[in-house]
């Protein structure tokens, strides 16, 4: 009882902070020299020199500046079964995250962006949330601007299908969840589905890549999951 009222307020603080937050832009500054690069639903995968921005209750609530906050916040999003506080708490202190629900637009505006990135967040979305949100990516970039994707391979979740046990490759690829609907696996890709796709918003010179190779920077920390991963690089 006491983990699903937990659930429930958590569910209904990100949706009331979903719509108060619906419309928001970031104003962001800059030299000459420095590119603006934007990490989409990156979770706690983030860097200091870029733009991170995310859904989740972390991003929401994290403080900066205080310690007891981060503490109280480390129990209450579960944060405790990935990280140590002491990691978790540097994280938070040494980024800074933006709250946004992302099926409501990115907040920024028509060709702000170097560069955007977004890793293992795409499969998170339905069907026609993702079509908008590679739209918003192409919208926020400028001319010649470049993003780089990485989500599950549909390809590689129908080898591994044949080739090992089979329950746990749906329990992968095709994750739901019974507590939070935010961590459910909505819809998956393969290279010629998401090339289209990027095609028809506008995208050009399509590639997939290999994991922490090609050209965006800091892949070597931002790419995860190479077992399972498609990678792509294109440009507006």
């Amino acid at each position: 009882m006491k983990e699903l009222i937990k659930e429930t307020i958590k569910d209904l603080l990100l949706k009331i902070s979903s719509r108060l937050f619906k419309h928001r832009r970031l104003t962001l500054s800059k030299t000459d020299a420095d590119l603006i690069k934007v990490n989409l639903g990156c979770g706690l995968r983030c860097l200091p020199d870029w733009v991170n921005v995310d859904g989740s209750l972390v991003s929401l609530l994290n403080s900066r500046k205080y310690t007891l906050i981060n503490k109280l916040l480390y129990r209450l999003a579960g944060s405790s079964a990935y990280y140590t506080f002491e990691a978790f708490n540097h994280i938070l202190q040494s980024n800074m995250i933006y709250f946004q629900n992302l099926v409501n637009g990115i907040p920024l505006d028509d060709e702000s962006a170097d560069i955007v990135y977004s890793s293992h967040f795409l499969e998170h979305l339905t069907k026609d949330d993702g079509v908008s949100f590679l739209s918003e990516c192409h919208r926020i970039l400028k001319p010649g601007g470049l993003l780089r994707l990485l989500t599950p391979d549909l390809d590689i979740a129908f080898e591994q299908f044949k080739t090992r046990d089979s329950e746990a490759v749906l329990d992968q690829f095709f994750y739901t969840s019974p507590k939070f609907d935010f961590s459910a696996h909505k819809y998956l890709y393969n290279f010629p589905m998401l090339k289209n796709r990027l095609e028809a918003i506008g995208f050009k010179d399509i590639q997939k890549m290999a994991f922490q190779k090609g050209n965006c920077p800091d892949i070597d920390f931002l790419d995860i999951y190479p077992e399972y991963s498609i990678c792509i690089e294109c440009y507006k």
